[in-house]
């Protein structure tokens, strides 16, 4: 119902020239309104005729003056600004706002309650505006989405620290390995061999130490975010158990900078232990490594 009263109002403000909404609307001495350029243009097309008609009623003006309306001109412009339908669909609050009550609208773009009184049309002009109903199932719905990637982002952190913990242990143990097979190769080939030995070792802590170290900044860099992101996700939960409208809509404004730096992606990538250098035909390769010098 309140749609096509807002259809109803809005017909009330069309030129019937260019059957659009008026731009700086005039009268001329009977009760029809037109804009300016279009009642000025039809004039001039009249010009050989001498006349001056009105395109409502017809009625002809030997000389007449354009005067403006400014209270025509303030209802076009406010109804610009603020949707009828949605100021029909609103809702009067208790709590005064200057020398009005409050008619409940919101401004979508701004994120702020707005009063069809007071605040300057100029404002919101070409902005979002709807009722508080309308705007608080649209934001409960934004809110939501927001919680179900922070969720996901959450089940994605809490995945990739076992995946790092798991490559952390099979590392570890995979270190341990292959210190004992590096041992039992060296201990056939005497000091020359021993020499080879100690330099593969220290490559091998030195791979192992770097691949640990990597890890577990990763774990801890994983861990920081995990926890922000479920302190995002305890924000949105807390605004979203608001059930006061008002309380909810008025936090809004300040949840996006609380979210700041709580919404993190998971996007997990690591090198592999280097163990291929390490494994395979070993005492081969440790001999090809020292042809030159062992003389067969």
């Amino acid at each position: 119902q309140s749609r096509a009263m807002a259809c109803s109002l809005k017909d009330e403000l069309l030129c019937s020239i260019c059957l659009s909404i008026y731009q700086d609307p005039v009268s001329f001495g009977c009760e029809h309104y037109f804009c300016r350029r279009c009642i000025t243009e039809h004039w001039v097309r009249q010009e050989p005729q001498g006349t001056r008609d009105c395109p409502e009623c017809r009625r002809t003006f030997a000389e007449p003056t354009l005067a403006p309306s400014l209270k025509l001109a303030n209802i076009v412009e406010r109804y610009s600004a603020f949707p009828l339908d949605a100021i029909l669909g609103a809702q009067r609050s208790p709590f005064p706002c200057k020398d009005h009550e409050k008619v409940k609208l919101f401004c979508l773009t701004d994120r702020a309650v707005v009063c069809f009184f007071c605040d300057e049309p100029a404002v919101h002009e070409q902005h979002q505006v709807t009722n508080v109903d309308d705007a608080f199932e649209e934001l409960q719905r934004e809110l939501k989405e927001q919680l179900q990637g922070l969720q996901e982002s959450e089940r994605g952190h809490t995945e990739a620290l076992h995946l790092l913990k798991r490559q952390l242990a099979e590392t570890k143990s995979s270190a341990k390995s292959l210190r004992v097979t590096i041992g039992e190769a060296f201990e056939r080939l005497h000091r020359l061999l021993r020499e080879r030995q100690k330099a593969m070792l220290e490559e091998l802590e030195a791979d192992t130490a770097r691949t640990l170290t990597d890890i577990e900044q990763k774990i801890q860099r994983y861990s920081q975010q995990l926890r922000k992101v479920q302190e995002g996700s305890q924000i949105l939960q807390e605004r979203l158990a608001e059930a006061d409208k008002h309380i909810f809509l008025a936090g809004i404004a300040s949840l996006s900078e609380r979210l700041k730096g709580k919404i993190h992606e998971t996007n997990l990538t690591y090198e592999d232990f280097p163990t291929s250098k390490y494994m395979g035909p070993l005492q081969y390769t440790i001999w090809k490594s020292l042809f030159q010098d062992i003389h067969p």
